[in-house]
């Protein structure tokens, strides 16, 4: 089976790194640079999403690939071929920490069709249509994930009590009306992200929260100010505090393992929602 690798330093923390892989708008650039199309109906990618490849292999001859996402987290992602001409291709990215930063190591291997004309085709024009793109890859999500490292901060907070988790109702704007989130927003300066979680709950909530661990990857989220980088925690209720209220939301309420699926969530936080199933089951007394 042909196998094509590449391994990248990127001067970002994992999380970071994380975010931007699962980022459909990095794909697409980096595609775009090797001569190829990209497209998918979300920007952050979840296990299940697919996403469409339409990929150059000589000028004016092009062929579609359908993949799908199968892992995704802060250790990197996974996905494999379920619609185009080769038998089979899974394509592996895997971070880890390193002194500098993370290592991102991408590897493609697939197993063409045709036999020894296939393998023919592999060593002529595959390999090194393979080659390209995640030269483009690397060099792209690199300058992403370490310009995001220094773009403002926005956090959320994955309040959880007796197996279920606080979610909020939103009232704007106009467009994202009636949809879900999780409680939060941005960093101020001089705030660390602990206590502008706190700060957030009270205002949004009139609730006191207990901040704890972050969880999932950092998501980058386009605004009207420009790219920011949303980060969730865990938190729960401090136990003095009033219940929750939505004084700036339409409605909040508590959600179990089996109805995170069902709500209709902001893109954002539909990024998260594997994350809090999980955060929920390890919440459950044992």
């Amino acid at each position: 089976m042909p196998v094509e690798s590449c391994s990248t330093l990127i001067a970002a923390p994992r999380r970071l790194v994380a975010g931007v892989v699962r980022d459909g708008e990095a794909a697409a650039e980096s595609l775009r640079a090797a001569g190829h199309r990209y497209s998918a109906a979300v920007r952050l990618l979840v296990p299940g999403d697919e996403v469409l490849l339409d990929a150059r292999l000589v000028p004016g001859v092009r062929l579609p690939y359908r993949s799908r996402i199968r892992t995704v987290g802060v250790d990197g992602m996974v996905s494999d071929l379920v619609g185009g001409p080769a038998r089979s291709l899974r394509h592996t990215t895997t971070l880890g920490d390193s002194p500098g930063g993370t290592v991102m190591r991408d590897e493609i291997r697939w197993r063409s069709p045709f036999g020894a004309l296939g393998r023919i085709g592999d060593a002529i024009l595959v390999r090194r249509l393979m080659r390209e793109m995640l030269a483009a890859r690397s060099a792209v999500y690199r300058r992403r994930a370490e310009d995001l490292a220094a773009a403002p901060a926005v956090v959320g907070a994955a309040v959880v009590r007796d197996g279920a988790v606080l979610a909020a109702q939103r009232s704007r704007p106009a467009e994202l009306r009636g949809r879900w989130e999780l409680p939060g927003g941005r960093v101020e300066p001089g705030e660390t992200e602990p206590e502008a979680l706190a700060r957030e709950c009270a205002e949004e909530l009139a609730a006191q929260v207990e901040v704890g661990e972050r969880t999932g990857t950092d998501l980058p989220v386009s605004t009207p100010g420009g790219e920011v980088v949303l980060r969730m925690y865990a938190a729960a209720l401090h136990p003095d505090s009033p219940e929750p209220k939505p004084l700036e939301h339409l409605a909040v309420r508590w959600l179990r393992a089996r109805e995170l699926p069902t709500v209709g969530w902001v893109d954002a936080d539909r990024a998260v929602v594997a994350d809090l199933e999980a955060l929920l089951v390890t919440s459950l007394p044992q």
